[in-house]
């Protein structure tokens, strides 16, 4: 019986774990995090006697330890800076490691050498994106002889704008803001280039309930800007796409000063703008109860057999009201669970730390994206003879 240990029990985490539980009759899954309270009502919803639930902090050294005691595999579903604390104790424990964050590749590159030693794999970035996207890039470079630009369009929305922002969070306040402050590195004209944050807008568009959006450059290629650096002659970016509006909307924050993290003084007091916004956002904009979709469009181009060749990847996945799960959650989290039984299947037998583009490219492609239609989320794949 595979015993599997998801750290993080919010809503990526109950989803993943749920899904692990419902795949494999076999499994058991011990759920671990801070909060007994979040623990609680995951308990609630998954209602299995193979679910262990377990508190404790990962940021204790001890307990971070102990958790990986007789696990098979892992997979870390919390908030990026518990990323690499994680990931270290997976390799020194020698546990295969599943990991939704995919920052800092070449920092986990690192830890290759002895997660061989140990005959584990780690995989990071196996989300929606980092994720899925890099298994629709790393098909189309494979499928093409020659590749000269990959541009990756995906985001996570309410179904309809909402104000403030016309948003709403769907995942971590912290890591949404984090997105939008950090320059974005992408490849041009072949080489590395740095571009600001939301940068590059343009509109793009979908059917409706999406005809009307926009996107820009963000900092979301993780791995794919190291993997597919001299596989891909010209361009390779991510814009994230979301309702109209809303970049402008953030970008006004920007200028007001509230994404800084220098302390200013109010009323005797000194306090953190950043923090502040954090706290005011998410207080006001959380989806609650709104409907979320999931949009993504993925366009390579290239050669093949000396002639032009566009590759299409697209995917428009919708809130799951029978199960309440949000599309980013879904999207998000089966990647994840699905990737972790290939491993525990020994479907995946490569060892080091890898990515999902090194993985699915070829004949793991296909049952990667079976599971993932098994469970409604649809990504369909066309080629064009023309370059767009």
């Amino acid at each position: 019986m595979n015993h599997f240990l998801v750290l993080g029990a919010g809503k990526m985490g109950v989803v993943l774990t749920k899904d692990l539980i419902d795949s494999n009759s076999q499994c058991r899954v011990t759920l671990v995090d801070i909060s007994s309270e979040q623990l609680e009502q995951a308990a609630e919803i998954i209602r299995c006697k193979r679910l262990i639930p377990l508190q404790r902090d990962v940021e204790d050294k001890q307990q971070r330890e102990e958790i990986f005691e007789g696990k098979d595999v892992a997979i870390c579903a919390l908030l990026h800076r518990h990323s690499f604390l994680t990931l270290d104790a997976a390799v020194r424990k020698g546990v295969h490691f599943v990991d939704l964050v995919g920052e800092g590749p070449q920092e986990r590159l690192e830890y290759d050498d002895e997660a061989k030693k140990k005959r584990i794999v780690v995989i990071s970035g196996v989300g929606v994106s980092p994720g899925i996207t890099n298994v629709c890039v790393g098909r189309a470079v494979h499928l093409l002889d020659e590749t000269d630009r990959a541009i990756i369009y995906v985001g996570g929305n309410p179904i309809r704008p909402a104000p403030p922002l016309n948003y709403r969070i769907v995942y971590a306040v912290e890591s949404l803001l984090d997105f939008y402050d950090r320059n974005a590195l992408i490849l041009k004209n072949g080489e590395v280039s740095e571009v600001p944050p939301l940068s590059g807008i343009e509109a793009i568009q979908f059917p409706p309930l999406f005809s009307e959006m926009e996107c820009s450059y963000t900092d979301g290629l993780n791995s794919l800007l190291y993997t597919m650096n001299g596989r891909i002659r010209d361009e390779l970016a991510e814009k994230t796409i979301r309702h109209k509006g809303h970049t402008e909307r953030i970008e006004t924050l920007k200028a007001c000063g509230l994404f800084s993290s220098d302390p200013i003084l109010v009323s005797d007091q000194h306090v953190i703008p950043r923090r502040v916004l954090e706290k005011l956002l998410d207080e006001r904009i959380k989806l609650g109860e709104e409907q979320d979709a999931t949009l993504l469009r993925i366009v390579v181009s290239g050669r093949k057999a000396g002639k032009p060749a566009t590759h299409i990847f697209e995917m428009i996945d919708y809130y799951d009201s029978e199960k309440g799960y949000t599309s980013m959650a879904k999207t998000t989290s089966f990647p994840a669970s699905i990737t972790a039984q290939m491993v525990a299947m020994g479907t995946i037998t490569k060892r080091g730390v890898i990515f999902p583009e090194d993985i699915f490219h070829a004949e793991l492609y296909e049952p990667f994206m079976n599971e993932l239609k098994k469970r409604g989320v649809v990504v369909t794949h066309r080629i064009e003879s023309k370059i767009n």
